[in-house]
């Protein structure tokens, strides 16, 4: 089959453009794109709305923190408001700005621009989204495909169900790594056919955005498809027995953007590096469970790393999305008036917000397009792609693959929800469709034997789709949901009838396409009427189960899910230092919300927390690993306030009962003081060495008086006397970044304050004088202080993140060198060859 060529008539993409110029053409086809997905996010961005999913809530949190660093001229590293404090720019949960990585800035700026204009925050996740749709485009118009080719392709990539949830469930970091993958492509693929400065500069560039992104999983997903796609090339060149040079050049030039990008992000990714060892992600549990196989080097185990893991049944939901119950569906019970949203997801995953469903004429023409150009090195390496991220997103279902991967690949086991992987093969699928497309071009040229035993079997693929529909009965289906044991029987009706006539109408729809595609090789229509109809087959089939997820609350974020609830108020007139222990936003699964109202809370949401909290609360903390019951360990942490939505304490009285309102009506919220508080400072009157292990027992058992003694992991360099009653601390200033005791005691005390441990970043000074921290009560510090009045600070400061901002700097200033270099060496070389043209036409 032989390579379909580039543009070469006024009309070649079939649909008549003669009243745009040429030079225009592919920009308006660019904007359509751009359009769609202005056009299909309408209900958020027109009407001022949001799409109020957990992680937008948890994200939009720290709002309060974010502001205040910035009036304050503060780069914000570390947050006080989660997990008893965490380093939130190490762990990658909250950023500053970056004014040094000014390449970066002005790529994220831009879509914070494109966010004014709609005065929405959702119009800057749609900016990548058509960035993504972009690049799609420009990729395969460098593969010689015809405008509207790339213009389905970049369509059917964007529009692709899952892909295009993300912004509505909050996966916001997702689309910003997708939408480089297909730049990246493209710059390597046009640095093998020759080396170019500007190339490899706009390759340093794309890598950088991907890095930036912050969102690792997707970054080493692009990894792996840029290092197979570069293996493929390679094994081609050696089976061709052609040179290796445009490999090895494009295999260069990925490295040296990969140095060079995290060079820019140098303060980043050197902040993540130093606090890694000491995170969750980094270091493994202190008790290893039974099966558990984390060693020191970190990472999750194994059944928390594929707890969402795909199921080879579930591939069914590429044919009908409907099969699994999809993710969330509007459900109108008989008699109703008004529906609600339900998650009748009933396969193998814990939940899902939306089938992986990429479109049945998509799905069809894309293997079409393998068997068209089956002898391409390009579909080689799309297939492979597609196959390896299916294999991958089984996870524990398909062992063979994920297993090697998880076991042997660096770093891979720090990644959860292996079912993430398959939106790889939902970039690979698209540009499989697009090369479908290009095969019925040539198809038409050709003549109808040319192709009547692919298209033929096509149609019995499709027409045995649409008879195994009618097979499937009612009781069957509903006794596989009702196994499950995960959907309310009153749903189940209503899942059958969702299944059936999606299974029809994708049926249908499926059959129609492969007829419209014989009907144009065979010469019935016009190429102008067949892509009319492919354009219609796009926006009908992607959109109306792209849509369903769809769910825009009015207004905006963080006037519709902060505004300040009573209970909140109540604490708040407490003006001293504490903290709380919040159930009532846990039990609504919003657990950050507290640092909006700046409520220092032991409990939060994020995958990195520290080791050393994640342990105390494994251990000692009563709430099964994710929050804290124990009041013994509240004393200790400084919680002088519980929050709860019902009775939690038994004999207890409240100080505050009330409710607030929630999506399920209202809610109780009762707030407890705990008299038994300790101070966040204090002294004790001893130290007692002993294994960490044991010391979280202790703390577990509550056996001991915190105020007594205080357990430590290594030998003191002097010895303490008792503080008795006259050692007196008082915390005078607390910022996030400083915090300062003041101190009055009679001899060399030990003095426990209850702010996490952390052996990097945090030093203090006693007078000016820089002592040591000892890692107190396994998760906490300790300081020795010399008797007499004295000013003891903690503060929080990162030499390497200061390295890394002045290396971000340099390689930001080297790398827009070389672009603006290239940049004039082009214009240079143009007009060399356009004085070249005019002398030799005079």
């Amino acid at each position: 089959m032989s390579k379909a060529k580039g543009t070469t008539s006024k009309a070649s993409s079939g649909i008549s453009f003669l009243f745009i110029p040429e030079r225009y053409r592919d920009l308006s086809f660019i904007l359509a794109l751009m359009a769609s997905v202005i056009l299909f996010l309408s209900p958020a961005l027109f009407t001022g709305g949001n799409f109020n999913a957990s992680d937008n809530i948890a994200s939009a949190s720290f709002e309060t923190f974010l502001n205040e660093a910035k009036e304050q001229g503060e780069f914000p590293q570390w947050l006080p408001y989660i997990f008893s404090g965490l380093p939130s720019y190490a762990a990658l949960l909250t950023t500053g700005e970056r004014s040094w990585d000014f390449l970066a800035t002005l790529y994220f700026g831009a879509a914070r621009i494109f966010a004014g204009i709609f005065n929405n925050d959702a119009a800057r996740i749609a900016f990548h989204y058509m960035v993504y749709a972009i690049g799609m485009y420009l990729l395969m118009r460098s593969k010689g495909k015809e405008r509207f080719i790339a213009f389905a392709v970049g369509f059917g990539a964007v529009f692709s169900t899952f892909i295009i949830t993300w912004i509505m469930i909050g996966h916001n970091t997702k689309p910003i790594a997708l939408a480089m993958f297909p730049f990246i492509l493209l710059f390597l693929e046009r640095l093998r056919s020759g080396w170019s400065l500007f190339h490899a500069s706009a390759l340093i560039i794309a890598v950088h955005v991907l890095v930036e992104s912050t969102h690792v999983q997707m970054a080493y997903y692009g990894v792996i498809t840029f290092a197979l796609y570069l293996i493929a090339t390679a094994i081609s060149s050696l089976v061709k027995k052609e040179s290796l040079l445009g490999v090895a050049r494009s295999t260069f030039a990925l490295i040296l953007a990969g140095g060079l990008a995290f060079g820019m992000s140098a303060d980043r990714y050197l902040s993540v590096l130093e606090y890694k060892p000491y995170s969750t992600r980094g270091s493994a549990p202190i008790e290893q469970m039974a099966g558990n196989k984390q060693d020191n080097t970190g990472g999750f185990d194994y059944d928390y790393a594929t707890n969402w893991s795909f199921s080879p049944e579930e591939t069914l939901t590429f044919l009908v999305p409907n099969y699994f119950g999809f993710g969330k569906l509007e459900y109108k019970p008989k008699g109703a008036t008004q529906g609600q949203i339900v998650q009748p997801y009933w396969g193998q995953m814990p939940f899902t917000d939306a089938a992986n469903y990429m479109g049945i004429g998509v799905l069809a023409l894309a293997l079409l397009g393998i068997f068209a150009f089956r002898k391409e090195i390009f579909i080689h390496y799309l297939i492979v792609l597609s196959l390896l991220s299916l294999f991958i997103s089984f996870g524990k279902n398909f062992p063979l693959i994920f297993d090697l991967f998880y076991y042997n690949l660096p770093g891979f086991n720090n990644f959860r929800a292996p079912m993430m992987a398959l939106c790889v093969m939902q970039f690979a699928i698209p540009i499989l469709f697009g090369y479908g497309l290009s095969a019925l071009n040539d198809w038409r040229n050709q003549g109808w034997s040319q192709s009547k035993h692919p298209m033929l079997v096509m149609l019995g693929g499709m027409a045995l789709l649409l008879v195994s529909g009618f097979m499937i009965s009612e009781s069957g289906y509903i006794a596989d949901v009702q196994a499950a044991n995960k959907v309310p029987e009153q749903l189940f009706e209503f899942l059958y009838e969702q299944m059936k006539a999606d299974w029809m109408i994708t049926s249908f729809i499926g059959i129609a396409v492969i007829i419209l595609s014989i009907l144009y090789i065979r010469g019935a229509l016009s190429k102008g009427l067949f892509y009319t109809a492919i354009a219609a087959y796009l926006f009908l089939d992607l959109w109306r189960v792209a849509y369903r997820p769809m769910e825009v609350e009015k207004g905006d974020i963080i006037k519709s899910e902060f505004s300040e609830p009573e209970f909140v108020s109540f604490i708040k007139k407490d003006k001293s230092l504490y903290r709380v222990a919040d159930l009532v936003y846990m039990s609504m699964g919003k657990t950050n919300i507290p640092a909006y109202f700046k409520l220092q809370n032991v409990h939060g949401y994020h995958s990195a927390k520290m080791r050393v909290y994640q342990d105390l609360l494994d251990v000692a903390g009563g709430g099964g690993g994710n929050y804290i019951t124990n009041l013994f360990l509240m004393n200790l942490l400084n919680v002088k306030y519980i929050s709860a939505p019902q009775q939690m304490i038994q004999g207890v009285k409240p100080v505050f009962e009330g409710a607030m309102q929630t999506d399920q009506g209202a809610m109780p919220t009762l707030v407890y003081e705990n008299a038994s508080v300790l101070p966040r400072a204090f002294f004790v009157d001893s130290v007692k060495k002993e294994t960490p292990l044991i010391i979280l027992h202790h703390l577990r058992d509550g056996d001991f008086n915190p105020t007594s003694v205080a357990f430590i992991e290594k030998e003191l360099p002097t010895s303490i006397q008792p503080a008795g009653l006259n050692a007196k601390a008082s915390i005078t200033g607390f910022e996030n970044h400083k915090i300062t005791i003041k101190t009055d005691n009679p001899g060399m005390n030990f003095l426990h304050v209850s702010e996490v441990f952390l052996p990097v970043g945090w030093s203090c000074t006693i007078d000016g004088k820089q002592t040591e921290i000892f890692k107190t009560n396994y998760a906490l510090r300790g300081v020795i202080v010399p008797p007499g009045k004295h000013s003891v600070e903690f503060t929080y400061h990162s030499d390497i993140f200061d390295t890394g901002k002045t290396i971000s700097l340099g390689v930001n200033i080297a790398t827009t060198l070389s672009l603006l270099l290239a940049f004039f060496m082009q214009k240079r070389k143009r007009d060399i060859q356009d004085n070249h043209d005019a002398k030799h036409s005079s």
